[in-house]
């Protein structure tokens, strides 16, 4: 029997829509799986991980305890034998020192190293940290072996900002995993429903989403928007609603993501109206999961997803621009048969290109190109 490709799998934590591509990745190769801040689906979702991870029981995994926001044992996971070290993250200081320790090792013992990213060039500050930051990030992308990104934007951005060779960048789109179709809960033509999942923060966009919401109310009234998400923003917003008189708004505050379904399935469009503010948005699984249900979709240029998912089945709008945004929700909403062909498309770009043997292929070949 052939011996399997050794692989160290560092990543950051162990987000739901993960764990099936993990758990491929451990039939195939010989997996070291190591998550170096596992509390940072805590920070960003609001959702509480056991170091015992549900689904991830046959394979070989570690959770690093963190000191001052460093990973405690990651040099000894990259000291081990390995035939390719996945890694790379420069969202905090600490994970960006411990990148450099890890690619440093890796390249000493004659390693092939990888970097997963799911950065594009959304608008930074033209500061001095930025700028050591960007030098430091050029070297290390330029030095590994490989760069796997889940879309063009992303890869627009290494291979054009930061100069990495074309051939040297992958992409492996990014994929969720909710699923489970009832039959029984139909859209409705009558009573047309707009939805928003997210976090309620300022980057979200959400501000621009109710003047455009209140326009279209002004000339469609058989319509409701539904808010699914809680955050720093939701009072403030519920004044804003309240004081613009906005009818049919609706917040529903934090569902859990196995109850999203339902709101996916009665849904007419969803919208994602992200704008940059600091950063944009990476990918924005919404996109998948509102697509999988059969959605129309609209999202704005700050979504790092909506190049590669956005096509016959919805608009791209501009970010801030709730006049666009309202054009955009009501050429849909107010057009039956165009809401049905996007709603058909949103399916069939998702049964295409993004399932997890998409995502499995796509490693498989950027290993296969390096080895």
């Amino acid at each position: 029997m052939p011996k399997k490709t050794k692989i160290l799998f560092t990543h950051n934590t162990a987000m739901w829509y993960r764990i099936p591509f993990f758990k491929k990745l451990a039939e195939i190769y010989d997996l070291n799986l190591v998550f170096t801040h596992i509390d940072v689906i805590q920070d960003i979702y609001d959702n509480k991980i056991d170091k015992k991870i549900k689904g991830l029981e046959e394979v070989n995994y570690t959770t690093l305890n963190n000191k001052h926001g460093f990973a405690k044992g990651l040099i000894k996971k990259a000291c081990t034998n390995n035939d390719f070290v996945i890694g790379g993250s420069w969202d905090t200081i600490q994970e960006l020192i411990e990148s450099i320790i890890l690619f440093s090792i890796t390249k000493i013992k004659q390693e092939k190293f990888i970097i997963w990213r799911e950065d594009w060039d959304w608008e930074k500050e033209n500061n001095l940290k930025e700028k050591i930051l960007n030098c430091i990030i050029k070297y290390l992308t330029n030095h590994a072996d490989a760069i796997i990104v889940p879309g063009t934007l992303h890869k627009q951005y290494f291979h054009n900002k930061l100069g990495v060779s074309e051939d040297k960048i992958h992409i492996m789109p990014n994929v969720s995993n909710i699923s489970g179709i009832d039959e029984n809960i139909k859209k409705s033509t009558n009573n047309k429903k707009i939805l928003y999942v997210g976090r309620l923060i300022p980057r979200k966009g959400i501000k621009y989403l109710l003047e455009a919401y209140s326009n279209l109310k002004k000339e469609v009234d058989n319509i409701q928007l539904l808010i699914i998400g809680s955050g720093p923003e939701e009072n403030s917003l519920k004044e804003y609603v309240k004081e613009n008189n906005i009818k049919n708004v609706e917040f529903l505050g934090q569902i859990k993501n196995n109850e999203l379904k339902e709101y996916y399935q009665r849904s007419n469009l969803v919208v994602i109206p992200s704008i940059n503010k600091g950063m944009g948005d990476p990918w924005v699984f919404v996109l998948n999961e509102a697509m999988y249900y059969g959605n129309p979709v609209i999202a704005t240029t700050a979504v790092g997803a909506a190049p590669d998912m956005i096509k016959n089945n919805g608009f791209i709008v501009p970010e801030k621009d709730s006049d666009t945004l309202f054009k955009a929700m009501r050429k849909i909403i107010t057009d039956n048969d165009l809401e049905e062909k996007m709603s058909q498309e949103s399916k069939n770009i998702i049964k295409k290109e993004f399932q997890y043997t998409n995502m499995i292929n796509a490693f498989i070949k950027t290993i296969n190109s390096i080895k």
